[in-house]
């Protein structure tokens, strides 16, 4: 792991949306567009932190707060910033803003190849307590539709078209998704 790099940590506004969107794209199984989390900007119980670093948005983090739960739907980084504790910063940023919203529990799900993001949330204190069998696409089937995506025309709907066969018979190969939760009530009253 390199040295961690000093970061600003704040709630994203649209100013921010471009330099997201730089990156954000490239990101591998990215289940959020830069479009939804414009979207989520307005809604109420959605919350977006950014992290910036060099004067570049360098990592978000996107989670709801609904009554006494927290659920954090996705952490991403840069690639050029990874592996420099932007992504500790960030967990670390929503357990803290949790935490002022006297948030009982923070709960999450992970890809169960995605090794990294479990060694983050069980070094912040998560605790695996569940899996959901066939959860997530697999990897091939995120990976081609956002391919297709990127080819206009008479290729991209051929491409679409044969991969798609191919692809329904992956897609019975899904991924596991690992559940995993932190409770906040302990350090809640001991904050208190």
């Amino acid at each position: 792991m390199s040295a961690n790099i000093a970061t600003n940590i704040r709630a994203c506004t649209l100013a921010d949306i471009e330099s997201i969107s730089d990156w954000l794209d490239t990101t591998a199984n990215n289940p959020w567009s830069v479009k939804a989390i414009t979207e989520v900007l307005e809604k109420p119980h959605y919350h977006v932190l950014v992290s910036h670093s060099e004067s570049a948005v360098s990592g978000l983090c996107l989670f709801t707060l609904v009554a006494d739960e927290c659920n954090l739907l996705y952490i991403a980084v840069d690639s050029q910033y990874r592996q420099q504790g932007i992504g500790r910063q960030l967990l670390n940023a929503l357990i803290t803003q949790s935490r002022q919203h006297n948030i009982s529990r923070v709960f999450l799900e992970v890809r169960e190849s995605n090794q990294a993001a479990i060694a983050l949330y069980t070094a912040a204190g998560f605790v695996n307590n569940g899996r959901r069998k066939d959860y997530y696409p697999a990897i091939k089937a995120v990976l081609v539709s956002q391919i297709g995506s990127h080819i206009d025309g008479q290729l991209g709907s051929q491409l679409d078209s044969q991969l798609g066969r191919q692809l329904d018979n992956e897609n019975s190969q899904r991924e596991t998704a690992l559940l995993f939760d932190l409770s906040l009530i302990e350090a809640n009253k001991e904050a208190n």
